[in-house]
């Protein structure tokens, strides 16, 4: 079944894309640009060698009705052939290789993507003219004109283009998340307003440059909105705002009808949007990744010790400053050392995950919570006194009493101290050390429960 309806997406998407493509014929047999060459190389590489006979049915259907593969011509065969040949083989070569993944992220991902991309359309294009010249369609001297390069370039702006657009739904499609934390994970009715008004503004941009030789000068200016998204929103939106100006640039072209405009032109200004949002997305990517590793556990991606305190002293300044209540629990698992040594560290792996994930919910948006090594955790709830912060144990308390160690029917507990902001307390570590004296009083009273160092200290 699953086959079956990736087949008729893939049938569907190369349907669409040959339909686009044949809006900028520039010669017999040749697009501006050619996005259906990246729906054959998708799924071969995606999903696999099977897709390959569906990809040869889709390039015999994807003309028709204007285009019936039944009144080809021996060109428009070998054409077909040399399109499933080049794209397939060089979604094997890549699926071996491992030459990027999807969806990209990463440069190396970029990088491979573009390399891949770059060779397969080259030699397509260099094949495709060799084809046509043979089959004496084009003259001979066109293999050295800007038809060739132009080919090449339709068939890599196209391609890029549609795998930009593949990468964004296969991470929603498949649930990656891959870009998860950016823009759109925060709110969606901004970014989308500003694709929006990109696209208005390029469309009118276009209109008011129209004349061939103002464009060719300052129409490279698009190009401006695709660096600003990818250096400040990152992969995801940077993908979207070069689709919506490409898409854009595409209709002022059909619009004010720039039939003198260079299309060698156009299409390198397609490629090089792409490209950029690409290059740049994934290195802001990759920076906000080196600052997630560095600030974050490896095993539970809680904040670590380190992050804890350059964020819990600046929350716990504010809070002396403002004359905030502030709460700092700290957690400590029960006989845990005994799951370790029972059952194995990778039960201890995940028994710990657990119950960051119990911290995790326990807290809201403005409050603090980390790992501090071992099996001790720490949260610092912002705006909390002494009732709420104990509510909030409980609660988590309860949570951690629920983690089952994976593969038996054993439990894990924990015992948590908790400690308050006060007048005479000059810093967080003075806190953390009061919480501590509080978790070791819960430990000595049997662990499995909460106890509060103000209590302990009037007592």
């Amino acid at each position: 079944m699953e086959f079956f309806s990736r087949s008729l997406v893939l049938l569907l998407l190369y349907y669409l894309m040959w339909h686009f493509a044949s809006l900028f014929e520039i010669a017999p047999l040749v697009s501006a640009f050619y996005p259906a060459a990246g729906v054959i190389l998708l799924f071969v590489f995606h999903y696999g060698p099977r897709y390959i006979p569906v990809a040869a049915l889709a390039i015999m259907l994807g003309g028709f009705p204007y285009d019936q593969f039944w009144d080809w011509q021996v060109e428009n065969f070998a054409m077909s052939v040399r399109q499933l040949l080049v794209y397939a083989v060089a979604a094997l070569l890549a699926r071996r290789l491992s030459a990027f993944s999807l969806p990209v992220k990463t440069l190396h991902d970029v990088s491979g993507l573009i390399l891949v991309l770059t060779i397969a359309t080259l030699v397509s294009a260099a094949t495709a003219v060799g084809v046509l010249r043979y089959m004496a369609v084009l003259p001979a001297e066109m293999l050295l004109t800007p038809v060739f390069f132009s080919f090449w370039i339709g068939d890599l702006g196209g391609a890029l283009m549609f795998m930009a657009t593949a990468t964004l739904f296969i991470d929603l499609y498949e649930g990656h998340d891959v870009y998860r934390g950016d823009v759109f994970d925060k709110r969606v009715a901004w970014p989308l307003m500003v694709l929006l008004l990109t696209a208005l503004i390029v469309v009118v941009y276009f209109m008011a440059i129209g004349v061939e030789d103002v464009v060719g000068r300052v129409g490279y200016l698009i190009l401006l909105p695709v660096a600003w998204a990818a250096t400040v929103y990152g992969m995801r939106f940077a993908l979207l705002t070069s689709l919506v100006v490409n898409l854009s640039a595409v209709t002022a072209y059909m619009l004010l009808d720039l039939n003198n405009y260079p299309v060698l032109d156009f299409q390198l200004l397609f490629v090089v949007t792409v490209i950029m949002s690409m290059i740049l997305g994934a290195s802001l990517e990759e920076r906000e990744q080196a600052r997630f590793d560095a600030a974050h556990d490896p095993l539970t991606r809680v904040m670590n010790r380190r992050a804890f305190f350059e964020q819990g002293s600046a929350l716990f300044e504010r809070a002396r400053r403002h004359d905030r209540h502030l709460a700092l629990l700290m957690v400590d698992l029960d006989y845990f050392k005994t799951v370790n040594d029972t059952w194995g560290h990778k039960c201890g792996d995940q028994v710990l995950m657990a119950v960051a994930e119990c911290c995790r919910n326990a807290c809201r948006q403005t409050d603090l919570h980390a790992r501090l090594g071992g099996e001790e955790f720490v949260l610092l709830l912002d705006d909390a006194d002494a009732e709420q912060s104990a509510v909030v144990a409980e609660r988590l308390r309860g949570c951690v009493e629920k983690v089952i160690v994976p593969f038996t029917n054993h439990s894990i507990t924990a015992s948590i101290g908790i400690s308050q902001l006060t007048e005479p307390t000059r810093s967080l570590e003075e806190m953390m050390s009061q919480a501590d004296k509080a978790l070791y009083a819960a430990k000595a009273d049997g662990r499995n429960n909460c106890k509060i160092f103000t209590q302990l200290v009037r007592t």
